[in-house]
C-alpha cells in the first residue's frame, strides 16, 4: 500500500500557529499529529497520537484542524 500524507499549517489571528498532519500508514492505519504553538514558537500542545473515531483521512484532518484552531484561538497573546 502506498503511503498518503496531508499537512496543514496555519497562523491564527492571535499569532498562534497550528500544524496538523494525517497519513495512511503502510498497514492501512491512520497516523496523525496535532500541534499548537505560541507566536514565539513555544509549545502549547502537541498530540502525537490523536484518535479520531471511524473517520477517513480527509475527515480526520478536518477534525484535527478544528481541535487545533479551538486550542489556539483560546490563547491570549500580546
Amino acid at each position: 500500500m502506498t503511503e498518503r500524507h496531508i499537512e496543514h499549517k496555519e497562523t491564527l489571528s492571535n499569532g498562534c500557529k497550528i500544524k496538523v498532519t494525517a497519513e495512511i500508514l503502510k498497514d492501512g492505519s491512520l497516523g496523525m499529529f496535532i500541534g499548537v504553538y505560541k507566536p514565539d514558537g513555544s509549545v502549547i500542545d502537541e498530540n502525537h497520537d490523536p484518535r479520531p473515531h471511524m473517520l477517513d483521512m480527509e475527515a480526520a484532518m478536518d477534525w484535527g484542524i478544528d481541535i487545533a484552531r479551538g486550542t489556539g484561538n483560546s490563547q491570549r497573546t500580546l
